[in-house]
């Protein structure tokens, strides 16, 4: 009996290792908090941006016979999702949100800096602005392919 759950023990474990190591994707999470400030009226407001991103590394097997256990892979650009919160009246709840999606290469650098109207993201040399106090983002012309925007504002 002890053997026999040994045996079903030792099955079970190469199945999972097996499975786990034939999965077809992969994925990070990571969140980053930055706080900068904007004049008005002579007057620094600050203002809290927080990015949350996901990424999805998606493989494709080179191999038709997917059942295959060693065989290499083809890696695929991870599909980048953020969503950036911009809180502008520092209290405990975000006034606008974007969902920004893009492509990442494997070299990518992603970066949020201040701007005098906002912040800026940019990826390499592909930019996104956004205006604080209108509320609004600017993508240029060359850059519109790249990145994928949507935007929401909370309710309530």
């Amino acid at each position: 009996m002890k053997t026999l759950t040994t045996l079903v023990s030792l099955i079970l474990l190469t199945g999972f290792f097996g499975h786990a190591q034939n999965s077809a994707e992969g994925k990070m999470n990571a969140t980053i908090h930055k706080t900068f400030a904007i004049e008005k009226d002579g007057t620094e407001i600050p203002y809290n941006v927080k990015v949350m991103e996901h990424r999805n590394y998606p493989v494709a097997l080179e191999s038709k016979d997917k059942q295959m256990v060693n065989q290499d892979r083809n890696t695929q650009p991870a599909q980048v999702t953020k969503l950036i919160a911009v809180d502008t009246n520092n209290d405990k709840e975000y006034d606008h949100y974007m969902v920004l999606k893009y492509k990442r290469s494997v070299t990518d650098s992603f970066t949020v800096v201040p701007t005098k109207k906002g912040f800026a993201v940019k990826v390499d040399d592909k930019t996104m602005e956004y205006f604080v106090q209108k509320g609004i983002y600017f993508i240029n012309n060359e850059d519109q392919d790249f990145f994928s925007v949507e935007e929401f504002k909370e309710i309530g």
